[in-house]
């Protein structure tokens, strides 16, 4: 009779490799949840085109510090990037819209629907960004004073008001883009400078204020695609892109990006008259997005989304020529 001695040790051991590669599955799972929450492209072009305004116009009035710039930087896509993100994800997966939409660069960041998280994960994500966040405004608090607070203050109400019950006021046309966006890039783009600097001027307020509506501008377009989600959603999604729609059909819901791209040409017009001569250079971002908006097929997703790289590009330059030239 023959008997065959297995090693007592083999099985612990691929017991152990099984867990170790769970683990490493699990962690590279939460990694990639975290880099698609971030959603760095509209990160960059919203809250990363206005800090860049105003650091190099700090620089030019005077000695920018680090400990002002990257606290700064942190606090600021923490709340645009995780915390907003991970609000908004929540919330319009509950009401629907993420569910249907087919959109490319629209409809959340998706990582609900590819089961890269849970809602309990993103809620986690969301509390954890809000303390840092605080922390971060006790901190420049320190060097700023009470200025800062309300301006954090501002930025995380919005974040929370643009999807959350019972505000919802990205569910509401106008409202949505103008408290929820437009006032959170103005208030996010003057007391940027108010940090670096500890003061106010008038020429990186007034390109705050053109290159925030060319965002919204932008932020109309990034609508588009997800109308019919949005009005199938519960309670309806009732964008202002979504109203046009339903008042003029798939034409009509390019004209509020149209508005907001000629309001911002205007603006620059007036700025360039009466501030400073780098705001002729804005009425080129501006020009492009009435184009784009105009040119546009608003029943083609892949056109919808062409068109909407087209303007990220240009108001990404728009922040970095008025850097150079500034």
């Amino acid at each position: 009779m023959l008997y065959v001695t297995i090693p007592i040790e083999q099985p612990i051991m691929i017991l152990q490799g099984d867990r170790t590669m769970k683990t490493v599955n699990k962690n590279h799972k939460t990694i990639l949840g975290l880099w698609k929450l971030f959603r760095a492209v509209p990160v960059l072009t919203f809250s990363g085109s206005l800090i860049l305004i105003n650091i190099a116009f700090a620089k030019r009035q005077g000695t920018v510090f680090w400990y002002h710039v990257l606290p700064l930087i942190v606090g600021v896509f923490l709340i645009n990037g995780f915390l907003g993100h991970s609000l908004n994800d929540i919330n319009d997966w509950e009401s629907g819209t993420d569910r249907a939409s087919q959109g490319i660069l629209s409809g959340g960041s998706k990582v609900l629907k590819e089961g890269l998280f849970h809602k309990d994960a993103l809620s986690k994500v969301a509390f954890l960004s809000l303390l840092v966040i605080l922390l971060i405004g006790l901190y420049l608090y320190l060097f700023r004073g009470l200025l800062v607070i309300m301006a954090l203050a501002i930025g995380v109400f919005t974040a929370w008001a643009y999807t959350c019950p019972p505000l919802r006021l990205a569910y509401k046309p106008f409202l949505g883009e103008l408290m929820g966006l437009w006032m959170s890039g103005v208030v996010l783009s003057t007391a940027s400078y108010f940090v670096l600097i500890g003061g106010f001027h008038q020429v990186p307020f007034v390109a705050g204020v053109i290159h925030t509506t060319l965002l919204v501008g932008w932020i109309m377009q990034h609508h588009i695609p997800d109308i019919p989600a949005d009005l199938a959603a519960t309670p309806r999604k009732l964008t202002t892109p979504a109203l046009f729609f339903l008042l003029w059909g798939p034409e009509g819901a390019v004209v509020p990006s149209i508005i907001y791209y000629s309001l911002a040409a205007f603006l620059s017009f007036l700025g360039f008259l009466y501030i400073h001569e780098v705001f002729a250079w804005m009425l080129v971002p501006s020009f492009i997005g009435v184009w784009a908006g105009a040119t546009t097929d608003t029943v083609d997703i892949h056109d919808v989304t062409k068109r909407q790289l087209i303007t990220t590009a240009a108001i990404v330059a728009n922040s970095v020529i008025f850097a150079l030239l500034i």
